[in-house]
């Protein structure tokens, strides 16, 4: 007679576990630092994401939190692949000092693939653009910076139809100067306790801080 197995997982059970695959993940807020993806995205999204941290991401529906732990794992796993065959070293943290009011402040980037000056970003997406997206292209220019490099490479998967297209992107002096004047502002305002600017974009309807961003729910662009 077979036995009968006791263990019967539930839809709890798996949401609970891609919940603790974010926490994993999920990077540590420190008071003087500002990484690459806070000022590449909308500010305002990364004001809340700094607020919600110490949540522990209760503010994250279960359905949201396997649709990011799914983008985290795959991400992991290309990564491990890529390195061993183009030789580099992958998730390499780099951080470079400015001063904002008088304050020191480290801009902290993590690049996917990095050797030999070479700095190489994963981006799995449903359709591959015919141009890198703009805070894509931002987040490349924020990682030269950090690298004293010239060069990089957007390496864009897309999910749906398996194709895969490289995108050179070349140092941009004049992106990488209004970049640290976002760094500049976004300091301001997270030290100060006030919300930068909303940057409305088709991505605010994929913003899990839709429900709290007065410039979603009231239609206001300006407020502050």
């Amino acid at each position: 007679m077979r036995r009968r197995s006791s263990l019967k997982p539930s839809s709890k059970d798996i949401y609970n576990c891609f919940r603790q695959l974010l926490r994993k993940h999920f990077r540590e807020y420190k008071p003087d630092e500002i990484h690459v993806h806070e000022i590449v995205q909308c500010m305002r999204k990364s004001y809340y994401e700094r607020k919600y941290y110490s949540e522990r991401l209760q503010h994250l529906s279960d359905t949201k939190c396997v649709i990011l732990g799914l983008g985290i794992a795959v991400h992991e796993s290309l990564e491990r692949i890529f390195s061993n065959v183009f030789k580099t070293q992958s998730e390499k943290v780099f951080k470079k000092r400015i001063h904002v009011n008088g304050i020191g402040v480290d801009i902290v980037g993590t690049i996917d693939l990095y050797a030999d000056g070479t700095v190489m970003d994963i981006k799995t997406v449903n359709k591959i653009p015919d141009e890198p997206y703009l805070h894509h292209y931002l987040q490349l220019q924020a990682y030269m910076w950090l690298t004293d490099t010239y060069v990089s490479y957007i390496i864009y998967i897309c999910k749906r139809d398996g194709k895969v297209k490289i995108f050179t992107i070349n140092r941009d002096e004049r992106a990488i100067s209004q970049l640290l004047e976002r760094a500049h502002y976004y300091y301001t305002c997270i030290s100060s306790g006030i919300k930068p600017r909303p940057e409305k974009s088709y991505l605010c309807r994929y913003c899990e801080y839709a429900f709290e961003c007065e410039s979603i729910l009231n239609g206001d662009n300006n407020d502050g």
